[in-house]
């Protein structure tokens, strides 16, 4: 019995047909890559490399119903190139990103049965690597080392990252200097309004404390004299101008308390501006990277 089980598997591995599916590959690319010989990142896939991109160039996206709507060019090529599936590939440059989308094509019932978009940041090889990442997702052989590239290249180790700025040093500038937080941050505007809120109520203080302390010295000054004075044409005369300066210490009194006090809030608030609107590092290194699912109505 054993012996019949052994000969009908030897049998079976001699005859029996090869189940690699075999995948026409269609690539577009904006810009040189270098080659790719995918055969060697999947040496148990059965690949053909397509040349005419042009049906697939149309978004799928304005289709009606993207699941379905190539699934007579899809069964056409399937037969015309005897395979299993059609793999799309699209990689668009954008200064220092690039998209690369991915479509899947299964050339039995040709509809869309996989697509993918990832928009990311560029990095060295960072297209060989995400093209290799996609295709090993569709197969479910994904190899570790492409996982850790992208990470060893993309991501730093936080403990690893010195930023060059900080909301921190935008916060401790302001208070130092108003204004100079958001100009360290580029918030040039901002800078330029608190710089001259702040120059303006210091302005107003210190005009305002030279004036107070004239009147002072003009009030006792005055009062001194309306002590002195023994002739009531004098005595009216600096008695009027004694309270003349006593209002007018009030007014300055008031306004260098009131300016005082608006200038160290708006010094406060400007210091507090500054660390919201801080130098941060980047949160758009790269968008998430789910599956689309194809529409099936």
């Amino acid at each position: 019995m054993k012996f019949l089980l052994a000969l009908f598997m030897c049998i079976a591995l001699l005859f029996g047909k090869d189940t690699s599916p075999s995948i026409l590959i269609l690539n577009e690319y904006d810009s040189s890559i270098g080659e790719i010989q995918l055969s060697e990142y999947f040496p148990n896939k059965n690949f053909i490399d397509g040349e005419d991109t042009s049906p697939f160039l149309s978004s799928l996206d304005s289709m009606y119903n993207p699941a379905s709507g190539r699934m007579s060019l899809i069964r056409s090529m399937g037969e015309d190139f005897d395979v299993d599936y059609v793999l799309f590939h699209q990689i668009i440059n954008d200064s220092s990103r690039f998209m690369l989308e991915g479509q899947m094509f299964n050339t039995k019932s040709g509809g869309l049965i996989h697509r993918r978009i990832v928009d990311i940041t560029n990095y060295y090889k960072g297209q060989m690597n995400e093209l290799k990442l996609w295709i090993g997702d569709v197969f479910k052989e994904i190899d570790k080392d492409w996982i850790d590239y992208r990470k060893l290249i993309l991501f730093n180790d936080p403990e690893d990252i010195v930023q060059d700025k900080t909301p921190q040093g935008a916060m401790a500038r302001s208070f130092m200097v108003p204004g100079w937080g958001q100009f360290y941050s580029d918030e040039y505007n901002a800078g330029v309004m608190f710089s001259g809120l702040e120059a303006t109520l210091l302005s107003t203080v210190l005009l305002s404390y030279l004036s107070y302390n004239k009147s002072v010295k003009g009030l006792k000054k005055y009062t001194k004299l309306y002590e002195e004075s023994s002739e009531q044409i004098e005595f009216d005369e600096y008695k009027s101008r004694a309270e003349s300066e006593w209002d007018k210490h009030k007014i300055y009194n008031s306004a260098m308390i009131y300016a005082g006090i608006t200038a160290g809030s708006i010094w406060v608030v400007n210091g507090i501006h500054a660390y919201i609107v801080g130098p941060r590092p980047k949160k758009d290194i790269i968008q998430k990277w789910d599956i689309t699912s194809p529409n099936s109505n």
